[in-house]
């Protein structure tokens, strides 16, 4: 069976660090594959933060994302109290979705590389929607800020 091999993005635009915690570990000793999906869905709240959003992206409509497809490659372990670093950067920007890239860092070693394909979705109408104009405007000017 071939591989899913992604590879590090030139720039990430924005960091969050997160400590491993004692129930990310599994019973290999090591971070845990979902508990990395979950720490991910942390750094993407924040990520949306950081632009103004959460995840519902406008309260008032109830838009929200919702997850298409998510891959993983993992590159390394990781231990209950590492101190991770999650470097997350949007591409492939369309109307209603985009490609979120995450690299998880512990020090210089990479520990994972995950994507994830993520939609804009009209809970209200149970639909997919168009991402907001306001969403895609403050990408941009985030994009362009010196960002961590």
């Amino acid at each position: 069976m071939p591989r899913i091999k992604l590879k590090e993005r030139p720039k990430y635009e924005y960091t969050h660090q997160l400590a491993v915690r004692v129930t990310d570990i599994n019973y290999g000793g090591h971070l845990g594959n979902e508990a990395l999906l979950a720490l991910i869905h942390e750094a993407r709240a924040a990520f949306l933060q950081a632009l103004g959003f959460n995840t519902i992206m406008k309260d008032e409509d109830l838009l929200g994302l919702i997850i298409a497809d998510i891959a993983v490659n993992f590159k390394a372990e990781a231990f209950a109290g590492d101190q991770l670093m999650i470097d997350c950067q949007i591409d492939e920007l369309k109307r209603n979705s985009f490609r979120l890239f995450h690299r998880i860092r512990r020090g210089e070693d990479v520990v994972a590389l995950v994507e994830t394909g993520l939609i804009a979705y009209d809970y209200q109408n149970r639909k997919i929607t168009s991402l907001p104009k306001e969403f895609t405007q403050e990408l941009e000017r985030f994009r362009n800020k010196e960002n961590i």
